[in-house]
């Protein structure tokens, strides 16, 4: 296996064959949606709750305590926040629509979701089609190869190469609760000594966790193209590309260090391209906030005739802020997604040469005997 000649054939698919971009996209679209959105609520809840009217709690218990907040909750429902002239009502009104809101963005999240696996699937089998017959589908032809049941078995794919990280996220819990029960009752030394060896224990369940995961991040590289490419269940699929990770090792494993220093230097080229692109977000923040505008107006329209005064700009803000910020930040997220093809590209490629190689290694053995 050559893996200069893959990377600079990776990198001819990758200019050559632009219709891989729109599924790049949205890959690199929900990657950057699942790493984040939350930010900004917890400051206005802070807000919220430094301003209490010099209330002070009288709770003993904790069953007291959350009997005192409910009737401090339903007394705010009733009463609003006379402070920002907000009625009980609107207050009522805003509450719901934030709810809706989040229903909204996780019925969106799932869309995404499907999205994201049908684009890998459409990636794998494109640039596989391409490589043998030189053939370039269309966008529509791409979405029709991806939507299939094997993006459901990559999703399953996915979910099992993450086990151990969500053991390690309930061993995490686990000790928490574990450290502060011995704080609370335990003796100085049972307290001193069980927490030295607990925390000990949780920095070796993170090591081993990370060594784990990336076996199984580099496994599952090959895990998906099996299941693509020969229309495998999921435990076959494993079986098949374990195989053939464990036959290919050394040329495999030569690959991946090389994707991993292309990764490190693509962190810091991503760090020189976040301000050399900051003119084209500037510009496309302006183009942003200008086509945001129609369907921002119509929602302000729509909730003013529930709210008054500023709340209706509010709520509408809160709705079309996702859509603002794909399209503000979108020079960012098209250089992700060109990386995001790029990395899928090659290893489909190492994936291609990996089974020629097991295919033509027993007739080159007999070719060497008969010889």
């Amino acid at each position: 296996m050559d893996p200069v000649k893959i990377l600079k054939r990776a990198w001819q698919i990758l200019w050559n064959y632009k219709a891989l971009w729109v599924f790049g996209f949205i890959l690199a679209l929900t990657a950057a949606g699942s790493s984040g959105g939350n930010g900004n609520s917890g400051s206005s809840y802070q807000g919220s709750y430094d301003e209490p009217s010099g209330y002070t709690s009288t709770a003993d218990t904790p069953e007291e305590f959350f009997i005192e907040a409910k009737e401090v909750f339903n007394n705010i429902l009733e009463k609003g926040v006379p402070e920002a002239n907000i009625t009980g009502d609107e207050l009522v009104t805003v509450i719901w629509s934030i709810v809706a809101f989040f229903v909204i963005m996780m019925l969106i999240s799932i869309a995404m979701t499907f999205a994201h696996y049908v684009s890998q699937t459409a990636l794998i089998r494109m640039v596989d089609e391409y490589e043998n017959t030189d053939t370039k589908m269309t966008i529509k032809e791409g979405f029709k190869i991806g939507w299939s049941r094997t993006s459901w078995r990559l999703f399953l794919i996915n979910l099992i190469v993450y086990i151990p990280t969500f053991l390690l996220m309930a061993l995490l819990i686990a000790d928490g609760i574990a450290i502060y029960n011995m704080a609370i009752n335990g003796g100085e030394f049972y307290t001193t000594a069980s927490f030295i060896a607990l925390i000990g224990f949780t920095f070796l369940a993170i090591f081993v966790t990370m060594i784990l995961m990336a076996v199984l991040l580099l496994l599952r590289q090959f895990v998906w193209r099996v299941c693509v490419f020969e229309e495998i269940g999921v435990r076959e699929s494993f079986r098949r590309g374990a195989a053939m990770v464990r036959e290919n090792w050394k040329n495999i494993g030569v690959m991946w260090l090389i994707m991993l220093g292309l990764g490190v230097a693509w962190m810091i080229v991503s760090f020189i391209a976040f301000f050399i692109l900051l003119p084209a977000v500037f510009i496309t923040a302006i183009l942003g906030a200008i086509i945001s505008a129609i369907p921002g107006m119509i929602l302000v329209g729509f909730f003013s005739l529930f709210l008054n005064g500023y709340l209706p700009w509010i709520v509408g803000a809160i709705f079309i802020a996702p859509l603002f910020f794909i399209l503000a930040f979108s020079p960012w997220i098209i250089l992700s997604a060109w990386q995001a093809t790029y990395t899928s590209t090659v290893w489909t490629l190492t994936y291609r040469e990996s089974k020629a190689m097991d295919t033509l290694s027993p007739e080159m053995e007999i070719e060497l005997t008969i010889e």
